[in-house]
């Protein structure tokens, strides 16, 4: 095997332990898959990198949800619709969903379950708890704003990625999945909860456009912290999301 073919092996591998909760960290996959796959010592060279083992688990994650989705069409077709979008070639994220967004989002969005959050910021317990209770207050406010509401629920979904750079893992995952202001919001929502406690802020950022949305999605990032707080599921929110597109379109008239 040579060395090309050896660190796409354990790329694979470390990506399949990840996606399937066996590890958090890419170092930790890495190590655990070069055991499985190779029994000996092997040199820095032979070890895939973590953007190696990341477009594996983008890949992977694509092909899981694939599979997710012929099961649910086969048990229960009525209940597939929802997911069930034909892809069209060259579409942007602006002019809707990929059809493989929500699936993704879903396989990634379980792998919060509990995950632990530092007990000081987040008394109310694991990421995907939070993130539930920021969509729920998300969707109180804005039931109508889909690219808003996207970011309350998956805010934090870079830390079932890569919990040592959340925010790069989960920009790199999404990027062609989701729209700019999703991604906007992803990208600086750190930035929004320190000016929410410090005052302060770049220029750049008040400038934007988007500055007013990303200071509510900040507010209510720390506001989403309440222990036995009442929530929804995640597949509720992501039904309603799969929903939202043409929800309003009724209003038009």
């Amino acid at each position: 095997m040579i060395d090309r073919e050896l660190r796409e092996a354990i790329a694979t591998e470390a990506a399949r332990l990840i996606l399937r909760r066996k590890v958090v960290e890419y170092h930790a996959a890495r190590q655990r898959a070069s055991r499985w796959i190779s029994k000996r010592k092997l040199s820095h060279d032979e070890m895939p990198s973590n953007s190696e083992i990341q477009a594996k688990v983008e890949e992977l994650a694509c092909l899981f949800a694939d599979e997710q989705l012929a099961a649910l069409r086969e048990a229960s077709p009525d209940e597939a619709t929802d997911f069930d979008v034909e892809p069209e070639d060259d579409v942007p994220a602006e002019e809707g969903y990929h059809p493989d967004t929500l699936p993704l989002i879903g396989i990634l969005m379980n792998r919060l379950d509990g995950l632990r959050l530092d007990p000081h910021d987040h008394p109310e317990g694991d990421a995907l708890y939070h993130s539930l209770q920021v969509f729920e207050l998300g969707l109180a406010e804005r039931p109508w704003d889909e690219e808003f509401l996207l970011a309350c629920l998956i805010h934090d979904v870079g830390l079932a990625i890569d919990r040592r750079k959340p925010i790069e893992a989960a920009l790199n995952t999404l990027s062609r999945l989701v729209t700019d202001r999703t991604r906007f919001f992803i990208e600086h929502l750190p930035e929004g909860v320190a000016y929410l406690r410090s005052g302060q802020i770049s220029r750049t950022l008040r400038r934007s456009e988007h500055f007013d949305d990303l200071i509510d999605l900040a507010r209510l990032d720390l506001a989403g912290r309440v222990a036995g707080a009442e929530v929804g599921t995640l597949d509720e929110a992501l039904e309603y999301l799969s929903g939202l597109e043409t929800a309003w379109d009724d209003d038009d008239g």
